[in-house]
């Protein structure tokens, strides 16, 4: 089994910190609901964009005017003459040269809206004011330190114009969320080869109508925030609990996703990996807490009507990345400073009636290091063979849901 890729709860990592710098512009304040954001401080030069675009980039940060450079660079060639899409960057009080940095990429003509809190509202409010105030049918809360491969936003715009059409019933054949599968790296970014972003089966987009199935093929990165873009429309349209309750639990994203995951939903998922994410670059959550307990505690919330949906996320969490991640970080190959969890303690009260944690996780965390190691290459054989039989199926049975741009 690959290295699991890093979970990412938070767009940015420091955001969290407050700043106790005098607000020098009008400021939002912790939000229950739209209103709570005020459009003021935002600047956008050039004409007017459509009154709804199809999709919004939105962007927090917070004193991370390096990385958010290295996206903005991606960006710039993607979102010219680009009518479709508005970037919005929020900025919660950054006290670098975040500021400036957006005036060069405007005056090299990169068209966003500039949001600039008067103060730092924590990490979770800021990606809710990106929600909200994102003006487009779909929002991409898109993390400041990760990256798109080149033609990531014309390729997904195509793939959404897809969605616009109907079908023969005139029934529409948008999406609830679409889902991008990615690739981690670490230290400098290098183009990466063909093999680590195109899919071993050819596949570029698949229309996914289990919600289940994405669930269980997910589970745990729900939390890589960036990976997820949501039809706000959708969510609009949708009664659920307000995303703010969950702040402060690392998993303030599962507000607005699992509102818009049933049996049948309608998601597109993107096998071809346009998305790259900075590995090691986010510390002081613990595995277990987040993406055992908490995680266990949300999805019951959300899918309290459809459990299936709870059993399949926590199922995939517990087979596929949990598993992965505590040998990673037993081992050393993750980042030393989560490795501070009594992984068994935590986890076994509420996953002890699953037989996936006594066979996939209790193998790993509690035996002696080199027991799990021996243990581990069986395991690792059994999710890969069931891995691939599922792929094989869905491409014999499935091919004529899938999609290209």
């Amino acid at each position: 089994m690959a290295e699991p890729p890093r979970p990412k709860p938070l767009a940015s990592g420091s955001q969290g910190q407050r700043s106790s710098r005098p607000a020098v512009e009008r400021s939002a304040t912790a939000p229950a609901g739209p209103e709570a954001f005020p459009e003021a401080a935002s600047t956008l030069p050039g004409s007017q964009e459509r009154t709804v675009p199809l999709l919004s980039i939105t962007i927090p940060t917070f004193n991370r005017a390096p990385f958010l450079a290295e996206l903005l660079e991606t960006l710039l060639p993607q979102l010219r003459d680009e009518p479709r899409a508005e970037l919005l960057l929020s900025d919660n009080a950054s006290t670098d040269e975040t500021s400036a940095l957006v005036a060069g990429f405007q005056t090299r003509g990169l068209r966003l809206r500039y949001l600039r809190n008067g103060e730092n509202l924590g990490s979770d409010a800021n990606f809710l004011q990106c929600l909200f105030q994102a003006r487009g049918k779909y929002v991409w809360v898109l993390g400041d330190d990760d990256l798109l491969t080149p033609d990531a936003v014309p390729q997904l715009l195509s793939l959404l114009d897809q969605g616009e059409l109907t079908d023969d019933l005139g029934r529409p054949q948008d999406f609830d969320l679409v889902y991008l599968s990615s690739f981690g790296f670490s230290g400098q970014y290098t183009p990466p080869s063909r093999a680590r972003t195109h899919d071993r089966l050819g596949r570029f987009a698949e229309v996914v109508t289990s919600g289940s199935y994405l669930l269980e093929k997910i589970n745990a990165l729900v939390g890589l925030i960036s990976a997820v873009i949501i039809n706000k429309q959708r969510l609009d349209a949708t009664p659920h609990p307000d995303p703010g309750q969950l702040a402060n639990t690392n998993l303030i994203q599962a507000g607005w996703i699992f509102p818009l995951l049933h049996r049948r939903c309608r998601v597109l998922y993107v096998w071809q990996r346009l998305l790259a994410y900075r590995s090691f670059n986010s510390t002081g959550w613990g595995v277990c807490e987040v993406f055992g307990l908490r995680l266990h505690r949300i999805a019951a919330q959300y899918f309290q009507h459809e459990p299936a949906l709870a059993r399949a996320l926590l199922n995939g969490t517990l087979r596929y990345w949990l598993s992965d991640k505590i040998f990673a970080i037993r081992t050393g190959r993750e980042n030393a400073g989560l490795n501070t969890e009594d992984f068994s303690r935590l986890l076994e009260p509420a996953f002890r009636s699953n037989w996936r944690y006594w066979v996939f996780v209790w193998t790993m965390a509690r035996p002696p290091l080199p027991v799990s190691r021996v243990l581990r290459v069986p395991l690792t054989l059994a999710n890969r063979l069931t891995r691939i039989s599922q792929a094989l199926l869905r491409h014999l049975f499935h091919r004529r849901r899938y999609l290209r741009p």
